[in-house]
């Protein structure tokens, strides 16, 4: 049987989330990025190299303050699933997260263990790091 790959998500103070583990990440049509070992993912929408990071968030002033209870039934939906973790990258919307990576707050805090969670990506999200569909409202539009 094979090992399941997790992998991490680290969210960086006022910045990008790290994603460790060889996480896949997928386009919105479905088709995958290269498979990278690490790589930071947008999380202020400012970025001009979406879904990656650019460093915008240094120059645009983005306050990513988590507000999001690390253990709030909230946070996701589902139960400890066996399955390979992926990142989905929701068209004008957010990362869906599946398989339970590790997410790991800015102040060392770890979320409660999820199969499914949405992560903001447009920076306006008042349920950091978790999406409240506020790109909605801000007309975010990234594919």
């Amino acid at each position: 049987m094979s090992e399941i790959n997790k992998g991490t998500i680290t969210i960086r103070p006022d910045g990008p989330y790290r994603v460790e583990g060889g996480v896949p990440l997928q386009a919105p049509d479905g088709t995958l990025y290269e498979l990278k070992p690490a790589y930071s993912l947008c999380r202020c929408g400012q970025s001009a190299n979406k879904p990656y990071c650019d460093g915008t968030h240094k120059e645009c002033g983005f306050a990513g303050m988590e507000s999001a209870d690390p253990a709030a039934g909230t946070a996701g939906i589902g139960t400890e699933v066996e399955t390979d973790s992926v990142i989905r990258v929701v068209r004008d919307g957010p990362y869906e997260v599946v398989g339970a990576p590790t997410l790991t707050y800015s102040d060392g805090r770890v979320a409660e263990t999820r199969t499914l969670y949405r992560l903001c990506r447009c920076g306006a999200s008042k349920n950091k790091p978790f999406c409240d569909d506020s790109h909605l409202q801000v007309g975010f539009r990234n594919g």
